[in-house]
């Protein structure tokens, strides 16, 4: 299911937070153009092209401070819950 579950929590996160502003993910109202397109992000090896691998720990850290990982990303740091990070970093890595 492209999008993933409309019900899902971590749908909600990414749809009601600055995400969606930037990224696109087919099947939900997603349809920024900064980011690139999550699609399918559970497909993928490694974050922020290639700088790390996609581990659950990595994506945390990309999310909530993606300088830390990579220098200059254009990404800005996100400030998330410590249940919504995890509903989110579920959401994403279930993008198939």
């Amino acid at each position: 299911l492209e999008g993933g579950a409309a019900d899902s929590p971590g749908r909600r996160v990414f749809e009601s937070e600055s995400c969606a502003g930037c990224h696109t993910v087919r099947g939900t109202a997603a349809l920024g153009k900064v980011g690139p397109d999550l699609t399918h992000f559970g497909r993928r090896d490694t974050l922020g092209s290639g700088v790390r691998p996609r581990t659950d720990s990595d994506l945390s850290r990309w999310i909530s401070d993606p300088q830390s990982i990579k220098p200059g990303a254009t990404m800005p740091p996100t400030t998330l819950s410590p249940a919504d990070l995890r509903d989110l970093v579920a959401y994403l890595e279930g993008l198939r």
